[in-house]
């Protein structure tokens, strides 16, 4: 696409191919399941420069022409991409025109927390240079967002990034997904916490031990959670609901964190902040064995150790279920723990 309309391309040093070790602490059906997503492929950093570009929705790169999509920095979580939403979309409005250099940050689901902690931010922290003033394309709602803005001191224009939205920008910005949704890289791991290592209160956190619950949440929570809060109070857990915090607070009570059992959700995109060999112990569903904070975990070389309940059922990783409930076997999280 770049060189049909006069784009530049600058290949960023650094990048490299990714394999993600199993987890020494998980079942052989566990370890033979990951085994397959060990190594999903890299690609190199860049930052394109797209004159007359367009951005649809949330962060899809159009031609200026309006008639093809950059593929590499316009995913469909969870689709291929021949199965992409808007391929199939034929309601496209006019583009509203933007002036001057405009900078596109935002990826599919970055309005939740993990997808905009490991997959948005860095892409913006990527910029580098004098980023703090430049025009945005991103998702701003949410107060963690907010937070992280008025913390970085980022006071350029920033322009929403919704379902149906549409730019054309005299001149776009485009970093690359710093990889791939759920492949977390090391450049990731290094933006984040150079950029919120200031953040860090010393004496701070929530306790050693946290277990991060998800009552409040509208799909997977933890089905037998009163017997399972019953054993890890017992243990000296303090149970953290992660929608109560601020940001600041999520990053210090896991980097101060010696153990953390949860649920699979987006409250673990918080293990960037862990202290190496912080165990983790992560409850799933066997239907919906999600693997990126395994990946997470052997970047920060942490304890990671996954549970799953024992039966007939094969793992799976199917996100049309994904929103289905956990049942934890209480034995199992006593022997993690141990």
């Amino acid at each position: 696409m770049l060189p049909r309309f006069g784009g530049t391309l600058e290949v960023l040093a650094g990048s490299a191919a990714v394999r993600y070790p199993l987890p020494t602490h998980a079942s052989d059906e566990m370890r033979a399941f990951l085994k397959t997503y060990q190594a999903p492929g890299s690609e190199s950093d860049f930052i394109a420069r797209l004159p007359g570009g367009r951005v649809f929705g949330p962060g899809i790169v159009v031609a200026p022409d309006g008639r093809s999509l950059a593929r590499d920095v316009s995913t469909d979580f969870g689709k291929r991409f021949d199965e992409h939403w808007l391929l199939g979309y034929y309601k496209i409005r006019p583009p509203v025109h933007i002036d001057g250099t405009t900078a596109v940050v935002a990826v599919t689901l970055g309005e939740g927390y993990c997808h905009w902690l490991l997959e948005e931010l860095p892409r913006l922290l990527m910029l580098g240079g004098d980023r703090t003033r430049l025009s945005l394309i991103a998702h701003r709602g949410a107060a963690f967002i907010r937070e992280a803005f008025s913390f970085g001191g980022f006071c350029g224009r920033v322009l929403e990034a919704r379902r149906y939205s549409h730019f054309q920008g005299e001149q776009l910005l485009i970093p690359s997904l710093v990889g791939r949704a759920g492949c977390p890289t090391p450049r990731v791991v290094s933006l984040l916490t150079d950029f919120t290592e200031p953040l860090l209160n010393r004496t701070g956190g929530l306790g050693e031990r946290l277990y991060i619950t998800r009552e409040n949440a509208g799909r997977r929570r933890v089905s037998n959670e009163a017997e399972l809060w019953r054993h890890l109070e017992t243990r000296g857990f303090k149970k953290v609901r992660m929608e109560e915090l601020t940001w600041a607070e999520q990053i210090n009570a896991f980097a101060r964190a010696k153990v953390i059992v949860a649920p699979h959700g987006a409250g673990l995109a918080n293990m960037t902040f862990c202290q190496p060999g912080a165990r983790v112990v992560e409850l799933f569903n066997r239907s919906y064995i999600n693997p990126c904070f395994w990946r997470l975990a052997t970047l920060k070389n942490l304890d990671y150790r996954p549970l799953i309940t024992e039966s007939g059922e094969e793992l799976a990783c199917d996100p049309k279920v994904n929103r289905q409930d956990i049942f934890a076997d209480i034995d199992a999280v006593a022997k993690a723990l141990a």
